[in-house]
This record gives structure tokens, sequence and C-alpha cells, in this order.
């Protein structure tokens, strides 16, 4: 009698397996479409809230539903090795607006169906203008004369800058503006605790910055605008700018892409060369804890760095229908104000657009912001004026440049540690010449 229950509950154990898995693949397989979406790591909200909040949206708008599928890049570069090489098919991108025009010169992007992305009549139009004024219209390797806002939505935005302790950096030290990474007023408390972004386009702009700020670029590039100097990539300025950060080591606690913003909250780093969104997350986050410095962000008034992230399509994209509509979604109001509380970058959906969505409005009282001061925060809400640039590719100079930049990196202008190094070989060498010679003395008796 035992043994039959056993072998019963076994049965009914198995059974009941059997009809979960066959409810999970038919949850699995319930969807009527796919997409496949490739972003930059945490750069969106919730992905659970993604799928559930997309799926409704496309269910209005076509009767199907849709499956999301979630895959990340680390670098623009990497994003466009995976896409020009074909190694990545998905379906929709969010590369940074350089890499825009470069997938476009290789005949890679789909062109953005207006009649679907009904939203984006919500996008800030001055970024528009921006980024038309900057790139306009060019031929693609195909021969194709293309204007890049016609493929892609702006996403995201904001500028390069400087994230401070606003503890231990001075007025003093705010007035040498992009001379604070250089650590120009002496203050000794940063020296070794300075960090510059582990990337070639913000740390060239940076160092062109500084040399206009001090009056030290080359004759030629003297009386250039802030659009062409950091677009300017010619030998004199390389040599410049390589000089500069070269030297600038001596003062460096090192360089970082994403860990920045943690190394100021912890007071490892006093200064780290920021973009908006990224020193935004890092104030806020040190408001809100009772160990943390004050910290704060400012972008020198000689000029700077603006930049665009934007959604396009591949051309060899599965489902444009849906990807047309993931950005329309995006787009609105609810959903970009989700977005921006999330990751703390500044979305491309204009102001006006949130101050008159009730539902945006809800979800910034929801988090505790006060709706007047959120909207006019400069650092958050920069004015596009003649003073910040847009920086495009370096084209046909960019080994040149990488080259450059290979070189700052791996140069060491730090004498002490070289003799350091130097001197622990040399103990070592005479270490192992002394040891030799011991040896070579015992064997010598050993034979006598």
């Amino acid at each position: 009698m035992k043994k039959t229950a056993k072998i019963f509950s076994l049965l009914l154990a198995i059974l009941m397996l059997a009809a979960s898995l066959a409810l999970f693949a038919a949850c699995g397989d319930s969807y009527d479409e796919e997409i496949t979406v490739y972003n930059w790591e945490d750069y969106i909200y919730s992905k659970t809230e993604l799928q559930n909040d997309f799926n409704e949206y496309y269910k209005v708008k076509t009767g199907k539903t849709v499956k999301v599928n979630y895959s990340t890049f680390d670098t623009n570069e990497t994003m466009l090795t995976n896409i020009i090489n074909g190694d990545a098919v998905v379906d929709v991108i969010a590369p940074s607006e350089y890499a825009i025009e470069k997938l476009l010169q290789h005949d890679l992007l789909e062109k953005i169906d207006k009649t679907k992305v009904s939203t984006i009549s919500n996008v800030n139009s001055a970024i528009y203008e921006a980024v038309r004024e900057v790139f306009g219209t060019f031929t693609t390797d195909g021969g194709e004369t293309v204007d890049i806002t016609d493929y892609f939505v702006p996403y995201m935005w904001g500028t390069l800058g400087i994230l401070y302790n606003a503890d231990v950096v001075t007025e003093a030290d705010l007035a040498k503006g992009w001379g604070l990474l250089w650590n120009e007023n002496g203050n000794e408390a940063l020296n070794g605790k300075i960090f510059m972004k582990d990337s070639i386009r913000d740390s060239y702009c940076a160092a062109v910055m500084y040399l206009k700020e001090y009056n030290l670029l080359p004759d030629a590039h003297k009386n250039k605008s802030v659009q062409e100097l950091i677009n300017t990539n010619d030998d004199a300025m390389l040599d410049a700018v390589e000089e500069l950060l070269v030297r600038q080591k001596d003062v460096l606690k090192g360089y970082e892409v994403d860990f920045g913003k943690q190394e100021m909250i912890s007071e490892k780093g006093l200064v780290d060369l920021a973009w908006s969104g990224d020193a935004l997350y890092a104030i806020e986050e040190a408001e809100a804890s009772s160990s943390a410095p004050a910290l704060d962000y400012f972008v020198p008034e000689v000029g700077g760095n603006v930049w665009f992230d934007g959604w396009v399509i591949p051309k060899n994209a599965k489902n444009k229908e849906a990807a047309n509509y993931f950005i329309a979604f995006l787009n609105e109001p609810e959903i970009a104000m989700s977005n921006m509380l999330e990751i703390g970058y500044t979305s491309a959906v204009d102001k006006s657009v949130f101050e008159s969505s009730e539902a945006a409005l809800a979800l910034l009282e929801e988090a505790e912001y006060d709706a007047a001061e959120f909207f006019a925060d400069e650092r958050r809400y920069p004015e596009i004026t003649e003073s910040l640039g847009v920086m495009k590719d370096f084209g046909a100079r960019n080994d040149v440049v990488v080259a450059m930049w290979e070189r700052v990196v791996s140069s060491n202008t730090d004498l002490t540690t070289l003799w350091i190094i130097i001197g622990v070989v040399a103990v070592l060498v005479i270490a192992g010449i002394a040891i030799f010679l011991v040896r070579r003395s015992k064997n010598r008796r050993v034979k006598k």
C-alpha cells in the first residue's frame, strides 16, 4: 500500500511538473511578435516594467502583443563593430550622435517612420537644430545624400563638465575652469585625487578647452569657435593635446568610464571629468547619505561639449514596425519621465511637455522633487549656446587620434615610481648574481 502511494505521488508530481512546463512554454510563446533592443547598460528603466508597458502600448497601437529582448553594449565603438560587421542583428539601437553619423556613412540605417512615431513632436526642437547644424546633409558610402535628422529620434542629452567635492575644492580652484582637472591652483589636497575619462573623445575635448581657456592653442586655431575647435585634430592640435594630457598624469588618480561617480561619493576622488547625468546621480546620492561629501557640477564658462544619444533602426531589422512604435513609446511623457528619474540623465522630451503632463508631474512629486526647481536646474537643462559644441566622428584621422591616446595612457611621468621600479629590478639582478656566485663557489669546494 505504501509502495502504491509512493508511485501515485511520484506520478502526480511528474504530471504537475509537466503541466507547469507546458504553461511556461505557452506563456513564452504567447507573444505575437518580438523586438530586440540594443542599448547602453543601465540606460533605461526597469526591464520588467518596460516589457509590460510596451506590450500594452503595442497592443493598443496594433492589436498585437510583443516580447522585448534586451541586450547591451559598453561603448559606441563596441556597438559599431558589432553592427558594421553584422555580428548583432537588432531592431533598434541607442548610439551617440557621432556613431549615428558613422552608421549612416555605411548605409546601415532605415529612415524613421514618422507616421508611427507620432510623439516625435514631444522632442526638444533645439536638439534637432543643433544636430542638423553640425552634421547637415552628407553623402553616404553608397552615394546617397541624407539628412541625419531623418534617421534618428533623440533619447537623452547632456553636457561634459567637472564633478567636484565642494568641501575640498575652493572658489580659487573653480576659477581655473578646465584647469581644475590639472590642479592649476596648486591645491595639494587634489593631487592624486583627480579622475579623467577613459575616453578619447571626452578627454580630448577637455584638453582642447583647456588650451582655449589658457590661450595655448596653436596659432592657426586661436580664432576658431568651440564647435570648430573640438572637431579639429590636425598634427599641431594633436601635439598640443598630447603634451597637455601627459603632463596631467602627475596629478591624476586614474582613468574611469563608469565608476567615477562612486569614487566621488566615497571621497576616493575629489574631482572627476563627468557627464552631466552621472554627475547629477552622484550629487543626489551624496545628498541622501549622511556620510557622503557635498558634490557639485559645472561646465567652465569658456565652453565644452554637448552630446546627444538617439534611437535608430538598422536596415536589417526584423521588426521595423515594432521598432518605430518602441521609439514612439519612449517619447510619451510618463515613460520619458520614468526613464529620467531612473537613470539620472535628461530626456530629449521638451520640458514644456512634462510640465503639461499630469502623469509626469505626479511621478516627479512621488520622487519628492519640486517641479519648478527640477526644470530650472541648469545642470540638467543647460542652454544650448555657441559655447557648447557637438563632437563629430574623427573620420580619416581616427587612427592617428587613437595612437595619440594610447601613447598618453601608456606613458609614465612619475619619475619616483620609475626609479623605484629600476631599483627593484637592480636589487633582483644583484641578488641573482650573488646567489649564482655562492652556488658556484660551493660546487667548486665539493669537487675539491
